[in-house]
């Protein structure tokens, strides 16, 4: 299966143990008090694959490192999940059959409004996906679908993990197909959507026959830039596993190669339809870089040729310095890890945004996580000051997961600045939402700010890089829960107007998908 990947979950979380005395196999062996002792061979016939490893194995290292449930497990999940997306159940699942009784609980408990944590979830989706014929009705699936992506885009660290991996074993049940298909259809037809990469991801999830052709609906005719870049996302990652028709593929070619000599998309979209060709390819892919290049297309002719943005220079630096930290730090036995390696290789080098997202969120739990944002931020802070903005997106992109507490201020001034072009300042205000800052002055003053900002897009922005930089802005508001200020900003609109895609409209459609949030549904941080 995932020996390798699995091995170093396991040996990478005692290497880094917050007690220093469970870094040895020998200290980890004698179990802390909280599970068995057994003789310290035995450590390494776990992390090197003298044993086959199970779900019960994985939880004994969580309970040792005192690590909370899931964490490691959720780990495995995403490292399976890459390889087999279509699965509705753990890569590690329990030995015993799931139990009705509970499996009824939590899905009542998930269709009413109690809280449903992380864990519940992804009990919850095993069970249902372990039990192929279970009898859930259609609109049920259509709410557990609604929360659950309501949920995901509250989450953060392992509850996002967790809800992120039940959605996507959800979604891969083979009952709930026809309502991912009409769920995707319906929010990328809204021009005022808040999200449309949670709820278009399901479709690479699902053999729903419906996934192609919603996918392919957009790329035609996109709604915004927004959702052409989820579409571009997602069907990247279902071509590679699709068997399409010759008519069918040429097509896509074209229409990725229309989006991306089309002055007015940003870069994020450009860099979404070069991945989606280069997917396609190879040939002719080298044809259409050579075209791409002579246009001074040349970030996109390098993501068809190499499958990267920026130089291998840049991510071989951005590497050594990840791995000098680790070095002088308590990280020197992993730091020359095969797996970490090819985890930062795809996190750093790699533009195809699912391969990427999977092994970012496997990073985000791993004992490295600050050491890499930290990084990051530095790269970012450079790209910035030397107006190199395709290498300030690649780096943002690391951030929007592990972004640091003391690079606030920097991603602050970044998201706030009129000069800071639209898409850019988006992705830094989706870096401050993730990062939880704890009460205080400080706080106050920069939720404030970028209320005062959000204002000004509402009365001067327009077209599609403003709706995406309003998103972005506002998403530092409801990540805070600063429903006084969200309440504020809608009650000042204007009345409603003709025109859907006029900025007073998209904003009352992202501030009030924020308002409209049930308490319950709002992790506890």
């Amino acid at each position: 299966m995932l020996s390798d990947e699995v091995q170093w979950v396991l040996r990478n979380a005692r290497l880094h143990a917050a007690d220093p005395a469970l870094r040895s196999a020998a200290g980890f062996a004698q179990g802390a008090g909280r599970a068995a002792p057994v003789h310290r061979a035995q450590v390494g016939r776990w992390e090197n694959g003298g044993v086959e490893v199970t779900r019960a194995l994985v939880r004994r290292y969580e309970s040792v490192l005192e690590l909370p449930e899931g964490q490691l497990l959720a780990a495995v999940d995403f490292f399976a999940r890459s390889r087999h997306p279509v699965r509705p159940a753990a890569a590690l699942p329990p030995r015993t059959d799931p139990d009705v009784d509970a499996t009824l609980a939590l899905l009542e408990r998930a269709l009413g409004d109690e809280r449903m944590s992380g864990l519940d979830w992804d009990r919850l989706s095993d069970s249902l996906g372990r039990m192929p014929h279970v009898l859930v009705r259609t609109s049920d699936w259509e709410r557990l679908f609604r929360r659950l992506l309501q949920e995901l885009g509250l989450g953060l660290q392992l509850d996002y993990a967790q809800r992120a991996e039940a959605l996507a074993r959800l979604a891969g049940h083979p009952r709930s197909g026809a309502v991912v298909a009409r769920l995707a259809a319906e929010v990328v037809a809204r021009p005022d959507a808040q999200f449309y990469n949670d709820t278009l991801s399901l479709l690479q999830f699902t053999r729903d026959p419906e996934a192609l052709s919603v996918l392919f609906d957009q790329l035609r005719a996109p709604t915004n830039a927004s959702s052409l870049r989820a579409c571009l996302i997602v069907l990247t990652t279902l071509v590679r596993g699709a068997r399409l028709e010759p008519e069918t593929r040429l097509e896509a070619i074209r229409l990725a190669v229309q989006h991306l000599r089309d002055p007015d998309q940003p870069y994020l979209v450009h860099r979404g339809a070069a991945n989606l060709v280069r997917t396609l390819g190879p040939a002719g892919s080298h044809r259409v870089a050579a075209v791409l290049t002579a246009e001074d297309r040349r970030v996109a002719a390098s993501i068809i040729r190499d499958g990267r943005a920026i130089t291998s220079q840049a991510i071989r630096e951005a590497h050594q310095r990840i791995r000098a930290v680790l070095e002088a730090g308590e990280g020197r036995a992993a730091a020359g890890e095969p797996v970490l390696g090819g985890l930062l290789q795809t996190a750093l080098g790699e533009t195809n945004e699912e391969d990427r997202s999977n092994a970012l969120c496997i990073l985000m739990l791993s004992p490295q996580a600050s050491i890499i944002g930290t990084v990051h931020a530095s790269a970012f802070a450079d790209a910035m000051a030397r107006g190199d903005h395709v290498a300030a997106h690649e780096s943002a992109t690391v951030l929007t997961w592990m972004g640091q507490l003391e690079d606030l201020d920097l991603f602050e001034r970044v998201a706030l600045s009129p000069a800071t072009p639209p898409t850019v300042a988006m992705e830094a205000g989706y870096v401050v939402g993730n990062v939880v800052e704890p009460p205080g002055r400080r706080r106050d003053e920069r939720e404030a700010s970028f209320a005062r900002r959000v204002a000004e897009v509402i009365a001067t922005g327009a077209g599609d890089p403003h709706a995406e930089l309003l998103r972005g802005l506002v998403y530092v508001l409801g990540m805070r829960r600063r429903r006084d200020l969200l309440t504020a900003l809608a009650d000042a609109l204007p009345e409603p107007g003709p025109d859907p895609r006029a900025m007073p409209e998209i904003a009352r459609g992202v501030l009030g998908w924020w308002l409209a949030v049930p308490e319950h549904l709002h992790p506890e941080r």
